[in-house]
């Protein structure tokens, strides 16, 4: 095998092999496994650092150094087979074929590389989050992003403070594996939540466990789709993300409201008070409302 991957390298294969076989056999598998990644349950285990740095890592070699290899096979194959065979005009189409391939080759790559830098912030942010509890004890406060780690620490805290009886989720998002873990930190301890600033992305699915919800009237509630549903996914939901929308149906939350998430995609929807409170996403509000907002509330 490995005297193969050198010859192949090398350009010593014949054009054919190192074209059909090498070039566009081995694409079109690996598109065929790409495309059935969470069909085959291969999209799992993107909830750790070791899980994403393995995917990462997997992606480099499968999505940068085995096109390298492929395409720089063929190159030099052609080369070779235009001076031995005396046909350059094949050759030379081969080459230009091989051009195209690489455009889409790297196109691939630039893909995986938006998706893998998501999923390295997430397992090794550069600001993650950071709580603290109230002066009384009753309140734990979260606020930044929701990255690998905070589920535990807030265990930990809760259990060297356990008179507190509310959870304030100030977060932009993050992981939805962490806050599904938080979710449930927040369920056993039977704990409300609310927030006071803002509450988006991954942080509602921490924010739907509270045993009473509340919201400050002047913060906002964020809705979208992943961003990063797990590289090769196709269609609007990855299997994981659809079992969470069906946690929040089971939660109460109406087929209208998660209709609506769902055509939001990938762009932030904001729902309105009033949406928020028939949905039973949010069952009181307090506070005084944004400038100008007041009407939403009615």
């Amino acid at each position: 095998m490995v005297a193969y991957l050198i010859r192949h390298w090398r350009g010593e294969l014949p054009l054919w092999v190192a074209w059909w076989l090498n070039g566009v056999g081995l694409t079109a598998l690996s598109l065929a496994l790409e495309g059935n990644l969470g069909a085959l349950g291969l999209d799992r285990g993107l909830d750790s650092r070791a899980g994403v740095t393995l995917f990462v890592a997997a992606g480099v070699v499968l999505l940068l150094l085995v096109p390298a290899w492929q395409v720089i096979g063929i190159f030099r194959a052609a080369d070779r087979h235009a001076a031995e065979v005396g046909t350059p005009l094949a050759a030379y189409v081969t080459q230009g074929l091989a051009t195209v391939l690489t455009i889409l080759l790297a196109l691939r790559f630039v893909m995986f590389a938006g998706e893998g830098y998501s999923g390295l912030r997430l397992a090794f942010p550069i600001t993650g989050w950071h709580y603290q509890v109230s002066v009384s004890g009753r309140l734990l406060e979260v606020r930044g992003s929701i990255t690998f780690g905070l589920a535990d620490a807030v265990q930990a805290a809760l259990t060297a403070n356990p008179q507190v009886r509310r959870v304030r989720l100030n977060s932009g998002g993050g992981s939805l594996s962490e806050a599904q873990k938080l979710r449930g930190i927040i369920i056993a301890h039977d704990l409300d939540t609310d927030s006071t600033s803002g509450c988006s992305s991954a942080c509602v699915s921490a924010y739907i466990g509270g045993h009473q919800r509340l919201l400050r009237s002047s913060a906002r509630i964020g809705l979208h789709l992943p961003r990063n549903p797990g590289y090769g996914l196709r269609g609007p939901l990855s299997p994981a993300y659809a079992a969470e929308l069906g946690y929040f149906a089971s939660r109460g939350v109406p087929p209208w409201f998660l209709q609506r998430w769902i055509a939001s995609g990938r762009q932030f929807w904001y729902p309105t008070p009033l949406q928020l409170w028939q949905a039973g996403i949010v069952q009181a509000f307090y506070g005084p409302p944004r400038p100008g907002e007041a009407l939403l509330f009615l």
